[in-house]
Parts: C-alpha cells; structure tokens; sequence
C-alpha cells in the first residue's frame, strides 16, 4: 500500500492540494505513466529557468536531467510545506549553482588555454538582447537568480522568498543590489 503524504501548505487551495498530493503519490510509487506526465509538465520551464540562471549556457539538458533525477530520488522526503512546483523550482535552482561551480573550474583551465572570439553583432535588437544577456550573465550568482527569478519568471517576492529558502527582505535586499549592479554596464538602456 502506498503511503500518502500530506500536503499543509497554507498558500495552496484544496484542489491544488489535492492534486499535488496525487502527483506526489504516484512518483514515490515510481508509476511510468505519472513520471512521464509529469517531466512532459514540467520540463520546459526548467530548462527555460536553467537557461536564465546559467547564462544562457550549454549546460541546460545537463541541468534539466540533473532535476528530474533528484526530484525522483527526493520526492519521498517532500513535506508538502510548499507547492510542488516551489519545490521543482528550489531544486533547479541548487542544480544550476552546482553546474555553475562546475563552469567555473573549466573555464579557469580553458582561460589558460585558449584566446576568446567575439561574437560580431548584426542588428540593434540583437545588440541589445546580448547586452542585457551579459549583464546579467555577470552578475554574481546569487543577484543574477533573484533577476531571473523576478523579471524573466515574472515570480513574487514571497515565491522568490520560499524558492530560495531567504526571508522576504533578504530577497529584497538582493534584488536592490542586482539592479544597481546592471545600471552600470546597461546605462543607456535604462535611460530608454
């Protein structure tokens, strides 16, 4: 018999609890058919996420197998405190910081190695997406997630809070830091 978990998240309403709880039952019971379901569900937001948090890098299927193989092994210990797709959030975004220090190593040994090529740019709108992409690109992590997560996600302050388990005003804090770090190298713009 398969164990139920509760779901007691206060911001989800009784359907919504009810339908996490039945998705969350059928991926400890390891059902095919509810597994498929539910990486086909949740499958291109989390490569749309990892995309954002990386950089827009290479790294993104690695990423999105990486997810979906920890929510598996995890999804026993999910307390329900949260939504699931919080939780699928939360877990993308430890896996993108763990690809992230992966990056880092390689690219201080491919730094070593190699000279780097500009890319030459063709049009103004294209000009323009590459340098919001590099701006937030270079930011340091942390500010880069709460800029995704805010303005590419389009999520709340109090999601953002609990996706990356910092209270509200640390989260704020954050993301003041992050857009006076992106007014230097993308002045212009904001002035349009």
């Amino acid at each position: 018999m398969a164990r139920t978990l509760p779901i007691a998240s206060p911001g989800l309403n009784g359907v919504e609890r009810e339908a996490d709880q039945q998705i969350v039952a059928g991926l400890v019971r390891g059902e095919v058919a509810e597994v498929d379901a539910f990486v086909r569900t949740h499958q291109q937001r989390v490569a749309h996420l990892a995309q954002r948090l990386l950089g827009w890098g290479h790294d993104v299927e690695d990423v999105v197998q990486e997810v979906f193989v920890s929510v598996l092994q995890h999804i026993p210990r999910f307390r329900g405190e949260s939504r699931l797709s919080t939780w699928l959030y939360r877990i993308t975004v430890n896996e993108c910081r763990r690809q992230q220090r992966r990056r880092r190593l390689r690219l201080r040994f491919w730094e070593r190695e190699s000279v780097r090529v500009a890319e030459p740019q063709h049009d103004d709108r294209r000009e323009r997406h590459a340098r919001v992409r590099d701006a937030v690109a270079g930011l340091p992590v942390r500010d880069r997630e709460v800029v995704v997560l805010r303005y590419l996600e389009e999520l709340s302050i109090p999601e953002m809070s609990e996706i990356l388990g910092l209270a509200r005003n640390a989260v704020e804090v954050r993301l003041t830091r992050a857009r006076q770090r992106l007014r230097g190298p993308l002045a212009e713009l904001w002035q349009e």
